[in-house]
């Protein structure tokens, strides 16, 4: 497993603010942290800007927030993609603002202060490091595509009509369903939300201990970085949450009491949707892909939305790639291949910078390594990622891989 520490610092007084650590070995000492931040500095005493820098044994990439916070993003030498590591660090500062408010982050006028009270954020930054490190407990794919994990049950039409009258009842127009901190349906506003929104809120329900009903006051990043929301957060079943975004009203015992006479009647079709777990996706589903196929990641960037599967049968399909190794390669080639090769269709070019002509528009794309081999498809809005054993031909990795998509795309599937 690979190590990721994220530091924060003062940018003005260069006093750290806090570290987080995942992974093997241990985050680097205080002294080595005001180096690094002196290099920084230094640089910016010259008008120079230090975005990244790679050691023997580290790759380093620096961000500034506001003239007043300065993260520093320390990984493994292994580690590829300069701009996926700036997105992780800009979701960083995303979720303190999501938990503290932009004014009150940018104006503290005591360092010992802002310590303390980035101290809640930690839950919500740990699980971001942790799905940039990887690993079979954290599966998800969000903090990449910048979508949100979701995913698709078979019956998703009549949960949404439900979640769509639930909402109304709170005088909300914003919220959703969640499977373990994957979106099950969401209302037409809440997929109005930015994309850092969208990946930060389904964490922020998972990150902290799990209790029957939160109420958390909060801040949206970019649609209200400054007059915050509530977000009432009452699970259903014991894997299975209603979100809701709302106002003042109403208060977290009404909710409760409403969510608890409204969503019985949907009670074994909520506790079903656990068995859609590790697959995030219906069986009716699984059972037309290709028995080639060991893992994939779809994302649709117009409906902001990503599912993904490294479950699939290891028996059938592969014997010898464990679930982490598989999201490990397909991390690695998205940071390789998206933005540098494959623009995403519908986000900013300064989000995925690109490595290609802008007149070359490449639609497909292929990585093989020694113990897996990935295709590539973008067919506007989706990027379609599939992951196969090595041997597999390479021609018929691109026929099974289109026929994927349209498995997803086509028929009576239930769409992303």
């Amino acid at each position: 497993m690979a190590s990721c520490t994220l530091v924060g610092l003062s940018s003005a007084s260069g006093v750290p603010l806090f570290v987080r650590h995942v992974g093997p070995g241990e985050p680097p000492a205080y002294p080595l942290i005001g180096s690094l931040n002196g290099v920084h500095v230094f640089g910016e005493s010259h008008g120079v800007t230090l975005c990244t820098t790679r050691t023997q044994t580290a790759n380093l990439t620096w961000k500034t927030y506001h003239d007043s916070i300065r993260l520093v993003l320390i990984r493994g030498s292994e580690s590829v993609g300069d701009s996926c590591d700036a997105r992780l660090l800009d979701l960083v500062f995303a979720s303190l603002v999501l938990l503290l408010g932009l004014d009150s982050l940018t104006s503290a006028t005591s360092v010992e202060r802002l310590k303390r009270d980035i101290r809640p954020c930690y839950a919500l930054v740990d699980e971001l490091l942790c799905g940039a490190v990887g690993g079979e407990d954290y599966p998800g794919f969000s903090h990449l595509t910048g979508c949100a994990d979701c995913v698709l049950p078979p019956d998703q039409h009549s949960l949404q009509g439900e979640l769509d009258k639930f909402a109304e009842g709170a005088d909300s127009t914003y919220g959703c369903v969640t499977l373990r901190g994957r979106v099950v349906c969401g209302t037409r506003n809440f997929w109005s939300l930015s994309h850092t929104e969208l990946v930060l809120l389904p964490l922020l329900a998972t990150s902290s201990p799990f209790t029957a009903a939160r109420d958390l006051p909060i801040y949206l990043p970019n649609k209200s970085p400054n007059v915050p929301f509530r977000l009432l957060v009452v699970g259903l079943t014991g894997q299975v949450s209603v979100l809701v975004l709302c106002g003042p009203t109403p208060t977290l015992s009404e909710t409760i009491r409403a969510a608890t006479s409204f969503w019985a009647p949907s009670y074994q079709i909520l506790e079903a949707l656990s068995s859609l777990l590790p697959w995030n996706v219906a069986p009716s589903v699984l059972s037309q892909l290709d028995n080639a196929v060991i893992g994939f990641v779809l994302v649709n960037y117009d409906s902001k939305k990503c599912v993904s599967c490294v479950h699939l049968s290891e028996e059938s399909r592969s014997r010898c790639v464990s679930a982490s190794k598989k999201i490990s390669a397909l991390q690695s080639v998205y940071r390789s291949l998206v933005g540098p090769v494959l623009q995403p269709p519908a986000m900013p070019p300064e989000d995925f910078p690109t490595w290609v002509h802008p007149d070359h528009q490449p639609r497909e794309s292929y990585m093989n390594a020694e113990s897996y081999k990935v295709y590539v498809v973008q067919s506007s809005p989706y990027h379609l990622l599939v992951l196969f054993p090595p041997a597999l031909p390479i021609h018929i990795a691109r026929n099974v891989s289109l026929r994927t998509l349209s498995v997803f795309t086509k028929g009576k599937t239930p769409k992303l």
